[in-house]
């Protein structure tokens, strides 16, 4: 498997961390593929270009392969983006089914290791004494913040950007909004690591329900 010892202009935009990423690398460069070639190809549709790229970029530069489930859109899964980008290079399948069978293996094993998140608004309700525990606890339940699907496996960069978008959209839903008078103080993120030490970070309120 031969390497590519200077990216024209296009492979320059990947940065490849496994070797089956460096094969696909080594194929868009001697077809001579643009990003744009390969996503239309792969029957993207064209509204849905720039973040078919971004997919694409991401997917290439993944030590899984995009496998983990770190980047996903409504269009491919993680299997049958790789399979459509096969496709689309002209590049068998199934010599390399074995190689992507071990990167599920490999990102199956690691999740096991992964921490545990969990979002919640600090929120003070005004119940009065003849609220039942049943009412309680339903209205503890608007202060559930759901994180995306895959959101352990994001790096730093993407966790704080979804929990800042996540507490953002909440708040747009919530704030005057909850029953018994609720009042939305703060978010606290909880991390369960493996070795069951739990952390917790405190965030406070968007600037603007507007945001």
């Amino acid at each position: 498997m031969s390497h590519i010892a200077n990216p024209s202009k296009y492979t320059r935009r990947y940065h490849p961390r496994h070797s089956l990423a460096q094969y696909i690398i080594n194929q868009i460069e001697s077809l001579e593929l643009r990003p744009q070639d390969i996503v239309k190809q792969m029957g993207y549709p064209l509204k849905h270009t720039i973040p078919a790229y971004d997919r694409l970029r991401h997917v290439l530069s993944n030590k899984h392969l995009g496998l983990d489930g770190s980047y996903m859109d409504k269009y491919f899964t993680a299997d049958e983006f790789l399979i459509a980008l096969f496709a689309m290079l002209e590049i068998p399948y199934q010599p390399f089914a074995e190689d992507i069978a071990q990167i599920k293996d490999d990102v199956a094993n690691h999740s096991n290791t992964l921490p545990k998140y969990s979002l919640r608004a600090d929120v003070g309700f005004t119940f009065v004494s003849s609220t039942n525990w049943m009412s309680r606890d339903a209205a503890s339940r608007f202060a559930q913040v759901y994180l995306p699907n895959g959101f352990a496996k994001l790096d730093d960069a993407a966790r704080k950007s979804a929990i800042e978008e996540c507490i953002c959209e909440h708040y747009q839903q919530y704030e005057s909004h909850l029953p018994y008078d609720g009042v939305i103080k703060s978010y606290q993120l909880t991390i369960e690591k493996p070795n069951h030490r739990i952390e917790h970070i405190e965030y406070g309120l968007p600037k603007s329900s507007s945001i």
